[in-house]
């Protein structure tokens, strides 16, 4: 086996579990796991032994999924344009969902975590689904361990919250600013 198939046989797992609390189902999950190690293959020589290679991994994995759910609501503003326009009798339904991983993620924490601003959420899953120290959250997120530490902070707070009269998260929070604030 070469290095490529070595440490994707070693860090698939990892990588996926990840994939599976940000994105919420397996099939994305599975997609978003694949992907990162394809980034991977086709260019192993951009990882440069800066960090270790399962928190690089990590970042590429993070940002494919921040380009996911920013393409995603793209499409619901438009799928929701083209619905306003619509005759609802035209209007097809969703289909349903039967994996029995995706319904208990939807009734499990995580799903609050997914509401949660990419920072917090991101800090999030990486410390409690991942078990990483605020150094290596840090160095995948490229930002100070004070902000990796404010925005765990801040999401559990959100979290608490939420969690208190099993309210919906806002979508955009008192604390929206606290990366901007914490960095300086």
């Amino acid at each position: 086996m070469n290095e490529v198939e070595l440490t994707t046989q070693e860090y698939f797992p990892r990588i996926h579990r990840a994939a599976l609390v940000l994105s919420g189902n397996p099939w994305d999950a599975d997609d978003l796991a694949q992907e990162t190690f394809l980034i991977y293959a086709r260019s192993p020589e951009k990882f440069q032994g800066r960090s270790s290679i399962y928190t690089w991994l990590y970042g590429i994995l993070l940002n494919i999924e921040r380009k996911q759910r920013r393409r995603r609501g793209m499409h619901q503003q438009k799928l929701q344009v083209l619905s306003e326009n619509t005759d609802p009798a035209q209007q097809m339904a969703p289909p349903a969902e039967s994996s029995i991983e995706v319904s208990e993620w939807k009734t499990s924490l995580w799903k609050y975590v997914a509401r949660l601003p990419d920072g917090q959420r991101q800090a999030l899953v990486l410390r409690f689904s991942e078990g990483l120290r605020y150094e290596e959250i840090a160095d995948i997120l490229k930002c100070p361990v004070g902000t990796v530490k404010s925005r765990i902070f801040h999401g559990l707070a959100a979290l608490r919250n939420a969690l208190k009269g099993d309210q919906e998260i806002k979508e955009h929070p008192p604390h929206l600013n606290e990366d901007i604030n914490h960095a300086i």
